[in-house]
């Protein structure tokens, strides 16, 4: 039995989903939609799939949509599908502020169906290997930029790329049991949108094994494409290219030792979706993605990094 999906958004982000879902033999894409309608019809032709401007359309014919269109619209769109007894995969953040995410999660939860935001480097090979590890950090340190190409410019870079950096730190730190953050300094710049454009932020977190500090770089104005994951630990200091799928660790003795990256093909994705879809099917709420209160806590950290403190 195949599940059947719909696609709404047929933007960047929605094509490749679109393209993933297409190269699932148990998947039947039931139609797509957009506003724009030549650029619905432009990506169906493509795919050889049904056009929609308007998801009601499809509200009979599918029980599972994927909602990845701009921030704005994921409140009104998610909303109306929990309604409707639909599951929906929201793409990150969900929503553009924590009291609309919880409103979403607190309706999903009384009218049990499945919920999951898009938080894709959860599934990238290297940041799992990564994770294998690591132990108790000191400093962690994320760099996440890219040259400005007009997209997702009705948010901030917080919410469109700090925010998969934010999820990382908090999964890290947990695994030490648990923390609090006691100091943030920040400093933002809308540069190109009237948004933020550029980040960076400083925390420091008490834990269970003292102090963890971390610094955060988030740009979609910069020169070149970077997603790199530092941390500085006892005895060695662990580097993760995600872009090159590269994990080095430099150990107390100066050597570089190259960390062979598991299933290091794999698309994240791909086993995203996947992930989803199995959640759906069992009728629970995935390990591997985040919880709806990590998403919550993530958002109020962002809600405050905008704020400027």
């Amino acid at each position: 039995m195949k599940f059947k999906v719909a696609v709404i958004g047929a933007g960047y982000f929605g094509q490749r989903h679109i393209k993933m879902l297409t190269q699932m033999p148990d998947v039947e894409i039931v139609g797509i939609v957009d506003k724009d309608v030549e650029k619905a019809k432009e990506v169906a032709q493509q795919y050889k799939l049904k056009y929609y401007v308007d998801y009601a359309d499809l509200l009979k014919f599918t029980p599972i949509f994927f909602v990845v269109t701009p921030t704005i619209t994921h409140f009104d769109i998610g909303m109306d599908l929990i309604k409707h007894g639909k599951a929906i995969f929201i793409e990150k953040p969900l929503t553009g502020r924590p009291v609309f995410a919880e409103m979403l999660l607190d309706e999903a939860k009384k009218r049990d169906v499945i919920i999951q935001a898009g938080l894709i480097e959860r599934y990238n090979p290297v940041v799992k290997t990564f994770f294998e590890h690591l132990k108790e950090p000191f400093f962690i340190q994320t760099k996440r930029v890219s040259p400005f190409v007009g997209r997702a410019t009705d948010t901030d870079v917080t919410y469109d790329l700090m925010i998969h950096d934010l999820d990382l730190i908090w999964m890290m730190l947990k695994k030490s049991g648990d923390f609090e953050l006691t100091d943030i300094k920040v400093f933002t710049q809308s540069i190109i949108t009237s948004r933020i454009d550029y980040a960076s932020v400083w925390m420091e977190f008490e834990t269970q094994k003292g102090i963890t500090k971390a610094h955060l770089t988030a740009s979609r104005v910069s020169s070149e494409f970077c997603r790199e994951i530092s941390a500085v630990q006892q005895n060695s200091v662990i580097y993760a290219d995600l872009i090159n799928k590269k994990l080095k660790e430099v150990d107390k003795d100066g050597k570089i030792n190259e960390i062979p990256v598991h299933n290091v093909d794999s698309h994240p994705l791909y086993e995203e979706i996947r992930d989803f879809l199995n959640s759906v099917k069992q009728k629970k709420f995935s390990q591997q993605a985040a919880s709806p209160q990590e998403i919550i806590e993530v958002l109020k950290i962002i809600d405050k990094i905008n704020e400027g403190r």
